[in-house]
């Protein structure tokens, strides 16, 4: 039943970011999600750098840009 599951999310989204990028987005996501806590940013600030901080760490976990996918862009071939 697990196999079934990975092989299918395996299908629907192929890795497309190499292991460098994959590294730089973890580390800028997380750098976005900690910025947030910071005093001066307003609530609307903080909302927009926790959204766009998961995005690059969900992104590099999972190895997979939607919008390179778009694109056809991949740069896990690179590596």
């Amino acid at each position: 039943m697990i196999d079934a599951v990975m092989n299918y999310l395996k299908k629907c989204f192929p890795v497309n970011v190499g292991k460098t990028e994959r590294t730089m987005r973890l580390l800028l996501g997380l750098g976005l999600i900690a910025a947030s806590f910071l005093d001066f940013i307003t609530k609307d600030q903080e909302f927009w750098l926790v959204v766009i901080g998961w995005l690059g760490v969900v992104s590099g976990i999972v190895s997979h840009c939607p919008i390179y996918g778009l694109f056809n862009i991949n740069t896990a071939e690179n590596d």
